[in-house]
């Protein structure tokens, strides 16, 4: 297996928004803009979670 950066793969995560804005625009439906949001707020949550941090040890 590869090591990949997990910054990399936070911003990879964001091609979950590809088919659910695709499936939007044929459905019409704003029940898929839940999946959209989804979507934005598990990225999200991996980029914060894989920046780095400064740490301070006592």
């Amino acid at each position: 297996m590869s090591a990949s950066s997990p910054r990399l793969v936070t911003l990879l995560a964001l091609l979950g928004l590809a088919p659910v804005a695709y499936y939007m625009q044929g459905t019409g439906r704003s029940i898929v803009a839940l999946s959209l949001v989804s979507v934005v707020i598990i990225a999200g949550s991996l980029f914060w979670m894989t920046q780095p941090t400064e740490s301070s040890t006592v």
